[in-house]
Protein backbone atom coordinates (compact mmCIF):
# COMPACT_ATOMS: atom_id res chain seq x y z
CA UNK A 1 0.00 0.00 0.00
CA UNK A 2 1.32 3.77 -0.28
CA UNK A 3 -0.42 4.61 3.01
CA UNK A 4 1.69 4.40 6.50
CA UNK A 5 -0.32 4.75 9.63
CA UNK A 6 1.40 7.35 11.65
CA UNK A 7 -0.51 7.02 14.88
CA UNK A 8 1.47 4.53 17.99
CA UNK A 9 -1.83 2.92 19.03
CA UNK A 10 -5.26 2.65 17.38
CA UNK A 11 -8.01 2.01 20.03
CA UNK A 12 -10.79 4.01 20.72
CA UNK A 13 -11.17 7.04 18.80
CA UNK A 14 -10.76 10.12 20.69
CA UNK A 15 -12.37 13.22 19.42
CA UNK A 16 -10.33 15.28 16.90
CA UNK A 17 -10.41 19.33 16.95
CA UNK A 18 -10.44 20.73 13.52
CA UNK A 19 -7.17 22.68 14.58
CA UNK A 20 -5.97 19.59 15.27
CA UNK A 21 -6.30 17.97 11.83
CA UNK A 22 -5.00 21.68 10.35
CA UNK A 23 -1.84 21.58 12.36
CA UNK A 24 -1.19 18.00 10.49
CA UNK A 25 -1.46 19.59 7.40
CA UNK A 26 2.45 20.16 6.43
CA UNK A 27 2.98 22.24 3.46
CA UNK A 28 -0.63 23.40 2.82
CA UNK A 29 -0.94 26.57 2.31
CA UNK A 30 -3.69 28.76 4.59
CA UNK A 31 -5.27 30.92 2.17
CA UNK A 32 -8.94 30.20 0.92
CA UNK A 33 -9.34 27.55 -1.86
CA UNK A 34 -11.97 27.09 -4.92
CA UNK A 35 -11.93 25.50 -7.98
CA UNK A 36 -13.09 25.86 -11.68
CA UNK A 37 -16.57 25.28 -12.65
CA UNK A 38 -15.61 23.01 -15.33
CA UNK A 39 -13.31 20.86 -13.07
CA UNK A 40 -14.16 17.31 -12.02
CA UNK A 41 -12.89 15.74 -8.93
CA UNK A 42 -12.40 12.32 -8.40
CA UNK A 43 -11.94 9.51 -5.37
CA UNK A 44 -11.06 6.18 -5.27
CA UNK A 45 -11.31 3.91 -2.22
CA UNK A 46 -11.52 -0.22 -2.31
CA UNK A 47 -12.98 -2.71 0.69
CA UNK A 48 -11.01 -4.87 3.19
CA UNK A 49 -11.49 -8.01 4.67
CA UNK A 50 -10.28 -9.64 7.48
CA UNK A 51 -8.36 -13.02 6.64
CA UNK A 52 -7.68 -13.70 10.65
CA UNK A 53 -8.65 -12.68 13.92
CA UNK A 54 -11.97 -11.65 14.14
CA UNK A 55 -13.36 -10.78 17.65
CA UNK A 56 -10.08 -11.62 19.56
CA UNK A 57 -8.57 -8.40 18.09
CA UNK A 58 -11.31 -6.90 20.33
CA UNK A 59 -9.35 -8.11 23.17
CA UNK A 60 -6.05 -6.84 21.96
CA UNK A 61 -4.92 -10.52 20.14
CA UNK A 62 -3.41 -9.79 16.63
CA UNK A 63 -5.66 -9.93 13.02
CA UNK A 64 -4.63 -9.80 9.74
CA UNK A 65 -6.15 -7.47 7.63
CA UNK A 66 -6.28 -7.48 3.67
CA UNK A 67 -7.01 -5.00 0.94
CA UNK A 68 -10.02 -6.07 -1.19
CA UNK A 69 -10.23 -4.23 -4.63
CA UNK A 70 -12.76 -5.94 -6.43
CA UNK A 71 -14.98 -3.99 -5.47
CA UNK A 72 -14.93 -0.45 -5.26
CA UNK A 73 -16.40 3.11 -4.56
CA UNK A 74 -15.91 6.20 -6.89
CA UNK A 75 -16.82 9.40 -6.36
CA UNK A 76 -17.33 12.81 -8.21
CA UNK A 77 -16.45 16.08 -7.34
CA UNK A 78 -18.31 19.12 -9.68
CA UNK A 79 -19.63 22.67 -9.40
CA UNK A 80 -23.41 22.33 -8.20
CA UNK A 81 -26.01 23.42 -10.41
CA UNK A 82 -28.31 24.39 -7.18
CA UNK A 83 -27.42 27.19 -5.07
CA UNK A 84 -26.66 24.80 -1.98
CA UNK A 85 -24.13 21.52 -2.41
CA UNK A 86 -25.89 18.46 -2.96
CA UNK A 87 -25.51 14.41 -2.97
CA UNK A 88 -26.36 11.60 -4.96
CA UNK A 89 -25.85 8.15 -3.63
CA UNK A 90 -27.60 4.78 -3.80
CA UNK A 91 -29.97 5.80 -0.42
CA UNK A 92 -30.28 9.83 -1.52
CA UNK A 93 -30.34 12.24 -3.86
CA UNK A 94 -30.70 15.83 -2.51
CA UNK A 95 -29.06 18.69 -0.26
CA UNK A 96 -26.61 17.69 2.01
CA UNK A 97 -28.04 19.40 4.81
CA UNK A 98 -31.44 17.41 4.60
CA UNK A 99 -29.77 14.34 4.05
CA UNK A 100 -30.74 11.69 6.07
CA UNK A 101 -29.33 10.90 9.33
CA UNK A 102 -27.68 7.33 7.80
CA UNK A 103 -25.53 9.46 5.96
CA UNK A 104 -24.20 11.88 8.63
CA UNK A 105 -21.18 10.23 8.89
CA UNK A 106 -20.40 11.30 5.30
CA UNK A 107 -22.18 14.90 6.02
CA UNK A 108 -19.22 15.00 8.96
CA UNK A 109 -16.32 13.95 6.27
CA UNK A 110 -17.43 16.73 3.84
CA UNK A 111 -17.99 19.26 6.13
CA UNK A 112 -13.97 18.29 7.97
CA UNK A 113 -12.69 18.48 5.04
CA UNK A 114 -13.55 21.62 3.60
CA UNK A 115 -13.15 23.52 7.15
CA UNK A 116 -9.64 22.03 7.61
CA UNK A 117 -8.41 23.20 4.35
CA UNK A 118 -10.06 26.03 4.84
CA UNK A 119 -12.09 25.74 1.22
CA UNK A 120 -14.57 28.43 0.09
CA UNK A 121 -18.36 27.87 0.67
CA UNK A 122 -19.24 26.98 -2.99
CA UNK A 123 -21.96 24.55 -3.95
CA UNK A 124 -20.63 21.50 -4.83
CA UNK A 125 -22.20 18.16 -6.57
CA UNK A 126 -20.93 14.83 -4.97
CA UNK A 127 -21.69 11.44 -6.63
CA UNK A 128 -20.92 8.33 -5.18
CA UNK A 129 -21.29 5.07 -7.33
CA UNK A 130 -20.17 2.11 -5.09
CA UNK A 131 -20.37 -1.68 -5.35
CA UNK A 132 -19.56 -2.40 -2.31
CA UNK A 133 -21.73 -4.67 -0.33
CA UNK A 134 -23.71 -2.76 2.77
CA UNK A 135 -22.80 -4.62 5.89
CA UNK A 136 -20.92 -7.26 5.07
CA UNK A 137 -17.64 -6.17 7.06
CA UNK A 138 -15.94 -4.87 3.95
CA UNK A 139 -15.67 -1.77 5.54
CA UNK A 140 -17.99 0.21 2.68
CA UNK A 141 -18.93 3.08 5.21
CA UNK A 142 -15.04 4.22 5.61
CA UNK A 143 -13.98 3.23 1.84
CA UNK A 144 -17.01 5.54 1.03
CA UNK A 145 -15.72 8.56 3.31
CA UNK A 146 -12.02 8.30 2.25
CA UNK A 147 -13.45 8.41 -1.53
CA UNK A 148 -15.40 11.85 -0.59
CA UNK A 149 -12.47 13.38 1.05
CA UNK A 150 -10.20 12.33 -2.05
CA UNK A 151 -12.58 13.35 -4.14
CA UNK A 152 -12.86 16.78 -2.81
CA UNK A 153 -8.50 17.23 -2.31
CA UNK A 154 -8.73 16.76 -5.94
CA UNK A 155 -10.83 18.98 -7.12
CA UNK A 156 -9.62 21.44 -4.92
CA UNK A 157 -6.21 20.89 -6.18
CA UNK A 158 -5.15 19.76 -2.58
CA UNK A 159 -2.40 17.55 -1.84
CA UNK A 160 -3.67 15.52 1.18
CA UNK A 161 -1.57 13.22 3.26
CA UNK A 162 -2.07 9.90 4.70
CA UNK A 163 -2.04 11.20 7.80
CA UNK A 164 -4.59 14.04 6.94
CA UNK A 165 -6.65 11.69 5.16
CA UNK A 166 -6.94 9.09 7.67
CA UNK A 167 -7.77 11.82 11.15
CA UNK A 168 -10.69 12.99 8.98
CA UNK A 169 -12.10 9.59 7.69
CA UNK A 170 -11.87 8.14 11.22
CA UNK A 171 -13.55 11.35 12.61
CA UNK A 172 -16.48 10.47 10.79
CA UNK A 173 -16.53 6.98 11.34
CA UNK A 174 -17.06 7.26 14.82
CA UNK A 175 -20.39 8.83 14.44
CA UNK A 176 -20.95 5.75 11.77
CA UNK A 177 -19.73 2.92 14.74
CA UNK A 178 -20.16 4.85 17.92
CA UNK A 179 -16.25 3.78 18.20
CA UNK A 180 -13.40 2.83 15.58
CA UNK A 181 -10.12 1.04 15.70
CA UNK A 182 -9.28 2.74 12.48
CA UNK A 183 -8.40 -0.16 10.80
CA UNK A 184 -11.01 0.12 8.21
CA UNK A 185 -9.88 3.41 7.09
CA UNK A 186 -6.28 2.03 7.01
CA UNK A 187 -7.23 -0.80 4.28
CA UNK A 188 -9.49 0.87 2.30
CA UNK A 189 -7.14 3.94 1.32
CA UNK A 190 -3.94 1.82 1.12
CA UNK A 191 -3.25 -1.42 -0.54
CA UNK A 192 -0.86 -3.50 1.81
CA UNK A 193 -1.97 -6.08 3.90
CA UNK A 194 -1.41 -5.87 7.74
CA UNK A 195 -1.17 -7.91 11.04
CA UNK A 196 -2.91 -5.37 13.38
CA UNK A 197 -3.04 -5.47 17.16
CA UNK A 198 -5.02 -2.43 19.26
CA UNK A 199 -2.26 -1.66 20.89
CA UNK A 200 0.07 -1.94 18.71
CA UNK A 201 1.16 -0.06 15.40
CA UNK A 202 -0.32 -2.13 12.18
CA UNK A 203 2.91 -3.84 10.33
CA UNK A 204 1.97 -4.40 6.72
CA UNK A 205 4.00 -7.06 4.99
CA UNK A 206 4.40 -8.84 1.76
CA UNK A 207 1.80 -11.05 0.50
CA UNK A 208 3.38 -13.49 -2.44
CA UNK A 209 1.01 -16.80 -2.41
CA UNK A 210 0.58 -19.01 -4.94
CA UNK A 211 -3.18 -19.30 -4.50
CA UNK A 212 -6.19 -17.23 -4.85
CA UNK A 213 -8.74 -16.15 -1.86
CA UNK A 214 -12.38 -16.86 -3.00
CA UNK A 215 -14.77 -14.26 -1.50
CA UNK A 216 -19.02 -14.62 -1.09
CA UNK A 217 -21.54 -12.78 -0.16
CA UNK A 218 -24.18 -15.16 2.16
CA UNK A 219 -26.80 -12.29 1.29
CA UNK A 220 -27.64 -11.79 5.53
CA UNK A 221 -26.37 -8.51 6.95
CA UNK A 222 -23.58 -8.68 9.09
CA UNK A 223 -24.56 -8.11 12.78
CA UNK A 224 -20.98 -6.79 14.65
CA UNK A 225 -22.79 -5.51 17.38
CA UNK A 226 -24.60 -7.95 17.75
CA UNK A 227 -21.79 -10.54 17.84
CA UNK A 228 -19.41 -8.49 19.86
CA UNK A 229 -22.31 -8.21 22.74
CA UNK A 230 -22.93 -11.68 22.72
CA UNK A 231 -19.40 -12.31 22.43
CA UNK A 232 -19.34 -10.29 25.94
CA UNK A 233 -21.68 -11.54 27.58
CA UNK A 234 -20.66 -14.96 27.35
CA UNK A 235 -16.99 -13.83 28.61
CA UNK A 236 -19.11 -12.41 31.67
CA UNK A 237 -20.50 -15.94 32.02
CA UNK A 238 -17.72 -18.07 30.76
CA UNK A 239 -14.64 -15.67 31.47
CA UNK A 240 -11.85 -18.88 31.54
CA UNK A 241 -13.92 -20.21 28.13
CA UNK A 242 -13.87 -17.11 26.27
CA UNK A 243 -10.16 -16.53 27.54
CA UNK A 244 -9.04 -19.46 25.93
CA UNK A 245 -10.73 -19.41 22.73
CA UNK A 246 -9.26 -16.19 22.39
CA UNK A 247 -5.75 -16.73 22.73
CA UNK A 248 -6.09 -20.01 20.50
CA UNK A 249 -7.23 -17.73 18.21
CA UNK A 250 -4.44 -14.93 18.24
CA UNK A 251 -2.34 -17.78 18.27
CA UNK A 252 -3.41 -19.02 14.83
CA UNK A 253 -2.87 -15.68 13.39
CA UNK A 254 0.36 -15.58 14.27
CA UNK A 255 0.63 -18.91 12.70
CA UNK A 256 -0.84 -17.93 9.75
CA UNK A 257 1.25 -14.66 9.54
CA UNK A 258 4.29 -17.47 9.49
CA UNK A 259 3.06 -19.74 7.10
CA UNK A 260 2.64 -16.89 4.67
CA UNK A 261 6.27 -16.26 5.33
CA UNK A 262 6.88 -19.27 4.44
CA UNK A 263 4.45 -19.62 1.99
CA UNK A 264 2.52 -22.47 3.24
CA UNK A 265 -0.61 -22.49 1.48
CA UNK A 266 -1.41 -26.20 3.02
CA UNK A 267 -0.57 -24.66 6.66
CA UNK A 268 -2.58 -21.44 5.89
CA UNK A 269 -5.83 -23.21 4.98
CA UNK A 270 -6.06 -25.61 7.77
CA UNK A 271 -5.58 -22.63 10.23
CA UNK A 272 -8.23 -20.69 8.54
CA UNK A 273 -10.18 -23.86 9.05
CA UNK A 274 -9.51 -24.22 12.93
CA UNK A 275 -10.24 -19.98 13.48
CA UNK A 276 -14.03 -20.91 11.99
CA UNK A 277 -14.21 -23.90 14.81
CA UNK A 278 -13.03 -21.60 17.37
CA UNK A 279 -14.94 -18.69 15.91
CA UNK A 280 -18.31 -20.90 16.03
CA UNK A 281 -17.64 -21.91 18.97
CA UNK A 282 -17.87 -18.56 20.37
CA UNK A 283 -21.57 -18.12 18.83
CA UNK A 284 -20.88 -15.92 15.87
CA UNK A 285 -21.54 -18.31 12.91
CA UNK A 286 -24.68 -19.49 11.60
CA UNK A 287 -26.58 -22.15 9.81
CA UNK A 288 -25.88 -20.13 6.26
CA UNK A 289 -22.82 -19.05 6.55
CA UNK A 290 -21.58 -22.72 7.94
CA UNK A 291 -23.63 -24.45 4.93
CA UNK A 292 -21.74 -21.87 2.44
CA UNK A 293 -18.39 -22.73 4.11
CA UNK A 294 -19.16 -26.74 4.30
CA UNK A 295 -19.78 -26.40 0.30
CA UNK A 296 -16.27 -24.70 0.47
CA UNK A 297 -14.79 -27.63 2.01
CA UNK A 298 -16.27 -30.08 -0.48
CA UNK A 299 -15.86 -28.37 -3.33
CA UNK A 300 -11.74 -28.42 -2.86
CA UNK A 301 -10.84 -25.85 -0.27
CA UNK A 302 -7.58 -25.26 1.23
CA UNK A 303 -9.99 -23.39 4.41
CA UNK A 304 -12.70 -21.34 4.70
CA UNK A 305 -13.92 -19.56 7.49
CA UNK A 306 -16.78 -16.31 7.95
CA UNK A 307 -15.13 -13.03 7.63
CA UNK A 308 -15.93 -9.66 9.60
CA UNK A 309 -18.25 -9.57 12.44
CA UNK A 310 -20.71 -12.53 11.85
CA UNK A 311 -23.71 -13.59 12.45
CA UNK A 312 -24.18 -12.87 8.44
CA UNK A 313 -21.92 -11.14 5.93
CA UNK A 314 -19.44 -13.10 4.26
CA UNK A 315 -17.59 -15.85 3.93
CA UNK A 316 -13.66 -16.54 2.54
CA UNK A 317 -12.13 -20.20 1.20
CA UNK A 318 -8.64 -20.46 -0.06
CA UNK A 319 -8.01 -21.85 -3.16
CA UNK A 320 -4.85 -23.56 -4.69
CA UNK A 321 -5.38 -22.15 -8.30
CA UNK A 322 -7.56 -20.25 -10.08
CA UNK A 323 -9.60 -22.84 -11.79
CA UNK A 324 -9.94 -24.34 -8.23
CA UNK A 325 -11.41 -20.43 -7.43
CA UNK A 326 -13.52 -20.55 -9.85
CA UNK A 327 -14.69 -24.20 -8.98
CA UNK A 328 -15.59 -23.21 -4.93
CA UNK A 329 -16.98 -19.76 -5.77
CA UNK A 330 -19.66 -21.51 -8.15
CA UNK A 331 -20.25 -24.30 -5.00
CA UNK A 332 -20.40 -21.44 -2.85
CA UNK A 333 -22.89 -19.62 -5.15
CA UNK A 334 -24.96 -22.64 -5.39
CA UNK A 335 -24.99 -23.19 -1.62
CA UNK A 336 -26.79 -19.77 -0.95
CA UNK A 337 -24.21 -16.85 -1.59
CA UNK A 338 -25.73 -14.18 -3.19
CA UNK A 339 -22.43 -12.62 -5.44
CA UNK A 340 -18.40 -14.25 -5.48
CA UNK A 341 -15.50 -12.58 -6.32
CA UNK A 342 -11.44 -14.06 -6.50
CA UNK A 343 -8.35 -12.79 -6.60
CA UNK A 344 -4.98 -13.79 -6.47
CA UNK A 345 -3.13 -13.53 -2.82
CA UNK A 346 0.12 -11.68 -4.32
Amino acid sequence: MGSSYQNNKLGKLRDISIEQINQAQAGIASDARSASSSKIGNGYAHAKIILMGEHAVVYDYPAIALPFSAVQVHVQVKASQHSTSHIDCQYYAGPIDEAPSMLANLNRAISLTLDSFKILSQPIQITINSNIPQERGMGSSAAVSVAIVRAICDYYDIDISDKQLQLIVNQAEVIAHESTSGLDTLMTSSNNPVIYRKSQTPRPFELALDAYLVVADSGQAGQTKLAVSHVGQLKDRKPELVKELMSAIGNFVQQAYDAISEKDVQKLGRLMTYNHYYLNQLGISNPTLDHIINAAWLGGALGAKLTGGGLGGCVIALASDENSAIEIAQVMQDAGAINSWYFRLS
